[in-house]
């Protein structure tokens, strides 16, 4: 090497500097690490999330077809009562008159 007390000063330099930039690529890289298990994290719990989000579904898609179940047996029930009623109504009209008695 010269003799260049300025090129010692700027090789010592430089290489202090190239040294920084390898400890900074190091932080870098171990935040982008830190950042990729926490979005690993992240994306187990939205998994979980989303398992959980389709059990309910399933269970609401039961209740509803039970609720629908329910409804028709209503219906029936409904219908059934008004022949009963209208069966009762006509009985009771042809039965006597208990004032003309």
């Amino acid at each position: 090497m010269t003799s260049d007390p300025g090129m010692s000063r700027r090789v010592t330099r430089l290489e202090n500097d190239t040294e920084s930039v390898y400890e900074l690529i190091t932080e870098v890289r171990s935040t982008q690490d830190d950042h990729t298990r926490r979005f690993e994290s992240i994306f187990e719990i939205i998994t979980e999330v989303r398992s959980a989000q389709d059990d309910h579904t399933r269970r609401f898609e039961s209740i509803f077809e039970i609720i629908t179940e329910v409804r028709s047996a209503q219906d029936d029930h409904t219908r059934r009562f008004d022949r009963i009623e209208t069966t009762l109504n006509e009985v009771v009209r042809r039965l006597p008159d208990p004032s003309a008695g």
